[in-house]
């Protein structure tokens, strides 16, 4: 890879961070602060954090806790170019820097010239992010920044694109939604769910590719104790069959990160008592609907207005709130305390379960992995 060019390999000079950082810390390096994680409001390291990153005193104080080796950093030397490159050069600006740095307080520790600056060319230009959408994914997973791009990100890209067939555009989009991959290695994490995605269940390059798109989370899963058993309860279960479970996850990835006892088998128990007739695949593919907090108050107030049975399951969960309301002839308020009263009860049953939202915004949206 060629190196960067000047605006991405050095930082910007110091300015008024550095001449308020370099007041409070003589240019020397910051020695242990006193007190434990963040010392005193004297403490260079501590004021910079809560006042010129923008953390504030408790989230300095957790930043400190959380990479203790802040603590002995020069503020001039080191802290300050770092918080200045983030805002400045990389464009997360203040807020995102903020953000960045108390997701990962160890980026003030990564060298700008060895790392972010790499890295943040790397996403802007060579991944055609741009500078904003390369700040958005630095914002994101600060981690980033810490990988190699010769190392990680490079390979990982070059896999997804070439390997897999998404090329450059589709591999973007998987690292955008599940930026994570990016430190992965592909010969131990990426290429044996690709090979078990494409062999064991037949779906072929294509098919594979097509699951990894819908669902990018599917990479940091593990084959032995998540993907393999959600496609064995599929095909067991549920009654797919093998092909059917295969067939299934090509139309429905994200099924893949709902758990099987908190997600999959209360939706399949509920709707097959319901629902009785109804093929149990098409049961659970409804999975990607909040229980709790849509199909059950839903399936509910259609039996207290004597209309059991005039809609589909899938209608049932397809409809918006006001759709459903207009269709059964009852108010958003009534719907709402459904929803509330099933959400309680749910939670009461099962408290270690995750009920989702009972706000109406809540239970019209797709309930995500629980």
């Amino acid at each position: 890879m060629a190196r960067p060019s000047a605006r991405w390999a050095r930082p910007p000079p110091g300015g008024l961070l550095v001449a308020r950082a370099g007041g409070q810390d003589g240019g020397g390096e910051g020695g242990e602060a006193g007190g434990g994680a963040g010392g005193g409001d004297g403490d260079p390291v501590l004021m910079f954090l809560a006042e010129e990153a923008g953390l504030g005193r408790e989230g300095a104080l957790r930043a400190i806790d959380r990479y203790p080796p802040l603590r002995n950093y020069s503020v001039e030397e080191r802290l300050a170019p770092t918080l200045l490159f983030l805002v400045q050069e990389a464009g997360l600006g203040q807020a995102g820097a903020a953000k960045a740095i108390t997701r990962r307080p160890k980026v003030l520790g990564i060298s700008v010239e060895q790392n972010l600056a790499p890295v943040a060319r790397y996403l802007a230009e060579d991944l055609g992010l741009g500078r904003e959408g390369a700040a958005k994914l630095i914002t994101t997973y600060p981690s980033v920044l810490g990988y190699s791009v010769d190392e990680n990100i490079a390979p990982q890209v070059r896999y997804l694109a070439e390997n897999l067939g998404l090329g450059l555009a589709g591999a973007v989009k998987v690292i955008t939604k599940f930026p994570q991959v990016l430190g992965y290695s592909v010969e131990d994490n990426i290429a044996p769910k690709v090979r078990y995605l494409a062999e064991e269940l037949a779906l072929g390059r294509d098919g594979a590719a097509k699951v990894i798109t819908g669902c990018p989370s599917v990479l940091g899963m593990s084959v032995e104790d998540n993907i393999a058993p959600k496609v064995r309860y599929l095909a067991e279960e549920a009654g797919a069959g093998r092909e059917g479970a295969a067939d299934i996850i090509l139309a429905y990835p994200s099924l893949l990160g709902f758990s099987i006892e908190r997600k999959l088998r209360p939706t399949l128990r509920f709707l097959s008592e319901h629902f009785p007739d109804t093929n149990a695949v098409k049961l659970v593919s409804l999975a990607h609907y909040n229980l709790a907090g849509r199909q059950v108050p839903r399936v509910r107030l259609l039996q207290k207005h004597g209309q059991a049975g005039r809609f589909a399951a899938s209608s049932i969960a397809k409809f918006t709130p006001a759709t459903f309301c207009e269709h059964v002839g009852i108010t958003m308020e009534e719907y709402d305390a459904e929803v509330a009263s099933c959400v309680r009860e749910h939670v009461e049953i099962h408290p270690s379960l995750d009920a989702g939202s009972g706000s109406r915004a809540g239970s019209g949206a797709r309930a995500g992995a629980g």
